[in-house]
């Protein structure tokens, strides 16, 4: 689960919130849509609203939609705007719209007053993407440990020391990962460590690995020409140089499939199947986070649109959330009874990953 997901669970699990014992079960299945639902139905009924705004805009945000999540907000009592959970999701919704400096000051009140994961992570990230690494490594550095340790806490930490020039520390901080969750990412990070630390050989090592899992993984391609040139391989630096040429054309192209299904979602917000093609595009060059992101807009426009359904269960499947995953799969089977696709594909997954 997401640090969101974990602490709308940790919330309902409290002492004295048994009326939400069907919403906590929802949740603790992944299942935001049916929770948001439920919500929906609370807040319709007298004396429903200050708890239940809140909820439903994490399950929102957990959907990827932040505009229905500020449509919840704006139901919660103006009291509530205090609130560190408030903060985190508003920031959420303003970052959603580029209003990232507004975002920023609101994350930093919420950390002020919480020792909340998903509030100092979400604003590591937004410094991260305007340059203010030395920042975002401070607050990573407390939040990058625990068993297991957080993945993407100790990616974002690394990166910053790398853009810092501090490599060694960057080393250090992945190596809590290189067993745990050995990615095309870390492999590709060690690698730069190890260039910057002028150790060639060992960084090219680092840089095939990463290809190897991610043949299309353009960085490492580029970097393990250089790691290769300046370890005196010039001629593996020059295949290596070539395969970053080809590799990057075929990004351009892409990127403009990209760009052109972008704009027919534009075009036509209304048409489901537009957001699902574009979601399918991106599942096919591994954004699941992207195909995760247009199967859910297809879906609230059309939550029997067993295209999208598929869609999601798929992204969830390619990023690991396997518990999701099937849930969404078992959804299409429920809508349109005889799809062999999802039954096939729910089969493989559980037999593939029935002990993670």
């Amino acid at each position: 689960m997401t640090f969101a997901a974990l602490a709308l669970v940790a919330l309902l699990s409290a002492p004295g919130a048994g009326e939400n014992d069907k919403i906590e079960a929802l949740l603790e299945t992944g299942d935001f849509e049916a929770a948001a639902t439920a919500l929906e139905s609370s807040l319709a009924e007298p004396g429903g609203g200050a708890e239940s705004a809140l909820l439903l805009s994490e399950c929102y945000l957990q959907m990827r939609l932040p505009e229905k999540a500020a449509g919840a907000l704006s139901l919660a009592p103006p009291a509530l705007r205090a609130e560190p959970r408030y903060r985190y999701c508003m920031a959420e919704v303003l970052a959603s719209r580029g209003e990232t400096a507004e975002a920023e000051k609101l994350l930093e009140k919420a950390v002020g007053v919480s020792t909340d994961l998903r509030s100092a992570f979400r604003l590591a990230v937004l410094l991260y993407e305007r340059g203010s690494y030395q920042r975002v490594e401070k607050i990573l550095a407390r939040c990058a440990g625990g068993e297991p340790p957080d993945y993407y806490c100790a990616i974002y930490r690394a990166r910053s020391l790398l853009a810092l020039d501090r490599p060694a520390e960057a080393i250090a901080a992945l190596s809590v990962l290189h067993t745990a969750r050995s990615t095309p990412e870390v492999h590709y990070l060690m690698g730069r460590a190890d260039y910057l630390l002028a150790k060639y050989s060992v960084a090219a090592g680092h840089f095939r690995r990463a290809l190897g899992e991610d043949k299309a993984y353009l960085e490492a391609a580029f970097s393990l020409s250089m790691a290769l040139r300046r370890g005196g391989d010039k001629e593996g630096a020059d295949a290596a140089l070539g395969n970053f040429v080809k590799l990057q054309k075929a990004d351009r192209i892409r990127l403009r499939k990209a760009n052109r299904l972008s704009q027919k979602c534009r075009r036509e917000p209304a048409s489901v199947d537009a957001w699902a093609e574009a979601g399918e595009f991106h599942l096919s060059t591994g954004d699941s986070d992207q195909a995760q992101s247009h199967a859910w807009k297809a879906l609230s426009l059309n939550p029997q649109q067993a295209r999208a359904r598929l869609l999601l269960a798929r992204a969830l499947r390619q990023s690991g959330a396997y518990g999701q995953a099937a849930l969404h799969y078992r959804k299409v089977i429920s809508q349109a009874p005889g799809g062999k696709i999802a039954e096939d594909e729910l089969r493989e997954m559980v037999r593939k990953h029935a002990r993670q």
